[in-house]
């Protein structure tokens, strides 16, 4: 296992190839960290922000570059902030930005998910305060044209997973008025609502992934880990499942459990096959065929922790 550490806070989020997203604090303000990854190894960094608090939250490969999401121009508190603005943008091969997005809608947006689709760019994320939470769902074109954008809810509370495509683009997450639901949305092409439908209730999905054409949620539920796959769901106690990597034959599950990060891969009936503890005082909160990254507790920071997974 390797440490990385850019400032009081370094948080990795999500990775696309070599190139991971996430944030960083200076000891002033907040700032989108991308780091060029080979394996274990940091090769290059990049940092973006400018007024107030950045944070970088979603990322995808497309050719010549990558899209990033996030939020900017906000203030981080420990209620979730205020003023923050949606944020999307185009990066080049050598992660200059060529175009970039503020987006508001009822205040207080984020950018959670991104997904390309041909010549153009599906965003999906969160936007309002408690009381008045709600999702919006958008689409770009590849030069940074917003084509539409849709703002939709009005819940309690509500948490996005993942922008899924399957005929159409797919919206789940899970939304809040007097007990906790997962709901998945669709859209036609013109982004208007083609219908919805719960998917579970009582647990919160932090993210969803299609395996084999099956959805598959990961999160918690009351204060356990919580992972549901249709016809079966596993709990671990005191715990989260943060990241879903489909594999051949399995699922492979990154989180914690009781403060330490976990490994651990499913089989199809949701049997655990293994589950492996890595550092203690953190989480995993990427997944790829070759690490897991997360954070890790470490004196007085938060620290990026980076550990090769063995074949």
């Amino acid at each position: 296992m390797k440490t990385y550490s850019f400032g009081v806070e370094t948080v990795p989020v999500a990775l696309a190839d070599d190139l991971l997203i996430g944030s960083v604090h200076d000891g002033r303000n907040y700032r989108i960290m991308l780091a060029r990854m080979t394996g274990e190894e940091v090769l290059e960094t990049r940092f973006l922000g400018e007024k107030n608090d950045w944070e970088g939250h979603s990322i995808a490969r497309i050719e010549g570059g990558y899209m990033i999401g996030g939020a900017v121009e906000g203030e981080a508190t420990p209620e979730g902030g205020k003023g923050w603005k949606a944020y999307v943008a185009r990066l080049d091969e050598e992660l200059n930005v060529l175009w970039e997005r503020k987006i508001e809608t009822r205040g207080n947006e984020c950018v959670y998910s991104i997904l390309p689709v041909g010549d153009s760019i599906f965003i999906a994320g969160e936007s309002g305060r408690t009381g008045n939470r709600g999702f919006f769902v958008g689409m770009l074109s590849m030069d940074g044209e917003l084509l539409w954008l849709k703002d939709f809810g009005g819940w309690e509370d509500v948490v996005t997973a993942s922008l899924l495509l399957g005929e159409r683009p797919r919206l789940v997450g899970s939304v809040k008025d007097r007990y906790w639901k997962v709901v998945a949305f669709d859209f036609d092409s013109d982004g208007n609502l083609a219908g919805h439908e719960t998917i579970t209730e009582g647990g919160i999905s932090l993210t969803a992934v299609l395996w084999n054409g099956k959805l598959l949620l990961a999160g918690y539920s009351d204060e356990d880990l919580w992972i549901w796959g249709g016809e079966w769901e596993v709990t671990l106690l005191n715990g989260a499942a943060t990241s879903l990597l489909p594999l051949e034959d399995g699922i492979l599950v990154g989180g914690e459990v009781g403060r330490t990060a976990l490994l651990m891969e499913l089989d199809s009936s949701g049997e655990i096959l293994w589950k492996k503890p890595l550092w203690e005082r953190g989480w995993v909160e990427v997944l790829t065929w070759e690490i897991g990254a997360g954070v890790k507790g470490e004196d007085e920071k938060t620290v990026m922790a980076v550990e090769a997974i063995e074949k």
